[in-house]
C-alpha cells in the first residue's frame, strides 16, 4: 500500500527523473543478515507542514492510463488537491466536485520523495485512504529497474494487496508457514503482463471502509539482506514501540508477506526506491476489473458523476524511514528513475529500457484503486 515520484523530471515518455535525487543506502553485505539484532535510528520523518517539501509533484497523463491528469504543485494547492487538515495533516485527493462529460479526466496528484533508499525500515502511518468502484489510490516505491508495489487494492476489497514487479529471476518461496497473508501469485517477473507477485494481508480492516472506520494504521516494510518483511496494523493494535518510534522489528508478530532472498535476492533485484503517492482513477488495473467487480455501469460513466466519488482522499500521518544504527549508509546523487512507471509497473515491460534483460527490482509501497495499494520496497 503506498509511495515515490519526480522533481524536475519530465514527461512520460521515457524521461529520467529526479536526477538531483539524494541516494541513502542500508545495504551492508558484511552485515544485512545479523544486524537487525541492533537498533534503529530514524533516517527520514515526512510529516506534518513539512511534509510536500520532502517531494516533487508530477504533471502529465497517468502512465496507467487512467482517468486522471497528475497537475503541479501550484494547481495541486490551487484546487485543494494537495492539502493540510485543520490540524496540519497532509493529504491529497482527486477532483471530486465536477460533473464531467463522459471520458473527461479529472485533476489528480502524483508525488515523488527526493530521497531514494536502498533498504531501512519503512512506516506508514495513513489515516485515510481512498476506495470505490473504479478509485485506484496507491503508495509505493519505484527504482531505476523495474517496479516493486508494497500495498494497494482497487475498487471496495476489504483486504491490502502486497505486490512485487521484478525482473526475471525474482520468484515468491513456496513455503507460507513465514507469513499470515494468502499467496497469490508466485512469478515477480514484470516481463509477463506487469502482474508481479502477491500476498494478499488476512486483516479484513487493512484496506477500504473497513481501514478508515477503524482510524486508519499502519504499513511497515523491513527491507534488508534476508530479503523483504510487511506488516499492517489497524490503529488500535499498532505496537507500543512505534508509537514510540522505537520500533523492535524481532518484537513483532509474524509478518503479513515475506519475500524471502532465497528465491529474490535483494542485493540482486532490488536497487534505490523513491516512495511515490497518488490516487488514479480506472486505468490499466481499475478498469481491467472493473466489469467483474460487481461495480455498475462501466468506470469512464461512474466516475464522471462526483456523487460516485465521495472516497477519494488520502490522509498521511506520516511516512518514517529507519536505518540500523550500525549500518552503513551514504548520500550521492541518484538518477534514473523513470516517469513513464505507473503503479502497476511499466507500460510495455519488455521494451521498456530493456527492464526485462536486467536483474533489478523496485519496491513498491502502494495504497491503489478503491482503497489502498499495494507494497513497498
Amino acid at each position: 500500500m503506498l509511495l515515490l515520484l519526480l522533481l524536475g523530471g519530465l514527461g512520460v515518455g521515457g524521461a529520467m527523473i529526479p536526477t538531483n535525487t539524494t541516494f541513502i543506502s542500508q545495504l551492508d553485505r558484511a552485515l544485512a543478515h545479523d544486524t537487525r539484532q541492533f537498533g534503529w535510528a530514524m533516517q527520514a520523518a515526512y510529516e506534518g507542514l513539512t511534509f510536500f517539501d520532502n517531494f516533487v509533484f508530477f504533471s502529465a497523463e497517468d502512465p496507467n492510463h487512467g482517468m486522471v491528469q497528475y497537475v503541479p504543485h501550484d494547481v495541486a494547492f490551487g484546487e485543494g488537491l494537495a492539502f493540510w487538515t485543520q490540524n496540519g495533516t497532509p493529504g491529497i485527493q482527486v477532483e471530486h466536485w465536477k460533473n464531467l462529460p463522459v471520458g473527461e479526466k479529472r485533476h489528480s496528484v502524483r508525488i515523488t520523495s527526493k530521497t531514494a533508499f536502498a533498504g531501512g525500515l519503512f512506516v506508514f502511518d495513513l489515516a485515510l485512504l481512498p476506495h470505490g468502484c473504479g478509485v485506484w489510490p496507491a503508495v509505493w516505491m519505484l527504482g531505476a529497474g523495474n517496479n516493486w508495489p508494497y500495498s494497494e487494492g482497487v475498487h471496495d476489497p476489504r483486504q491490502n494487496q502486497m505486490t512485487i514487479h521484478a525482473a526475471p529471476g525474482c520468484t515468491l518461496n513456496g513455503d507460507t508457514s513465514a507469513y499470515t497473508g494468502t499467496l497469490l501469485n508466485e512469478n515477480c517477473d514484470s516481463s509477463k503482463g506487469s502482474v508481479g507477485c502477491s500476498i494478499r494481508s488476512d486483516s479484513n480492516v487493512s484496506y477500504g471502509d473497513g481501514f478508515n472506520t477503524a482510524g486508519g494504521g499502519i504499513f511497515a516494510l523491513l527491507w534488508d539482506g534476508n530479503g523483504l518483511k510487511m506488516w499492517n496494523w489497524q490503529r488500535s493494535a499498532i505496537p507500543l514501540d512505534l508509537t514510540a518510534r522505537a520500533p523492535q522489528p524481532l518484537t513483532w508478530s509474524k509478518p503479513v508477506g515475506v519475500f524471502d532472498r532465497a528465491t529474490c535476492n535483494p542485493y540482486t533485484f532490488f536497487h534505490p526506491q523513491v516512495i511515490i503517492l497518488n490516487v488514479n482513477l480506472c486505468g490499466d488495473w481499475a478498469g481491467s476489473t472493473y466489469a467483474s467487480s460487481g461495480c455498475p455501469y462501466t468506470c469512464a460513466d461512474r466516475i464522471a458523476d462526483p456523487k460516485n466519488l465521495v472516497n477519494t482522499v488520502l490522509i498521511v500521518n506520516s511516512i518514517v524511514v529507519y536505518q540500523q544504527t550500525d549500518g552503513q549508509s551514504s548520500t550521492s546523487s541518484a538518477g534514473g528513475f523513470d516517469s513513464a512507471v505507473g503503479a502497476s509497473g511499466p507500460i510495455n515491460p519488455l521494451h521498456h529500457r530493456g527492464q526485462a534483460t536486467r536483474s533489478e527490482a523496485n519496491i513498491w509501497l502502494a495504497v491503489t484503486a478503491a482503497m489502498f495499494g499495494a507494497m513497498v520496497v
